[in-house]
């Protein structure tokens, strides 16, 4: 039985979710900005990892620079990247609570595809 997405998001803290904004073309041809949801999966100390709710599935990273005051987004694409992520915010949580893989919304996204 699969959850539905709009309640599981109305129940996600807003700290484990975010909202992409990318650009489409409405039935006119027009370019618009089209709202996705994303749902955090993975943490660090300087990045987040997030996926798409979308039937598309999409990876993206907040990463925030030491220093800086702006969070840099970007869209991966190659698989290692996530994996690397991944594995590296595995290895952060077994040591530091506020980081690691947060396997609820994760198992929501598999559950739910």
């Amino acid at each position: 039985m699969s959850l539905d997405t709009l309640t599981f998001l109305q129940h996600t803290t807003e700290a484990e979710k975010t909202t992409v904004y990318t650009h489409a073309q409405d039935e006119d041809g027009d370019d618009v900005l089209q709202a996705c949801e994303a749902l955090l999966i993975a943490r660090t100390e300087y990045q987040k990892l997030f996926i798409t709710v979308e039937p598309r599935r999409r990876y993206l990273t907040h990463t925030q620079v030491p220093g800086e005051v702006d969070v840099e987004i970007d869209f991966l694409q190659d698989y290692e990247e996530v994996e690397a992520l991944l594995e590296d915010a595995g290895l952060d949580g077994i040591f530091d609570g506020d980081q690691g893989i947060l396997y609820h919304n994760l198992l929501f996204l598999l559950m739910n595809p």
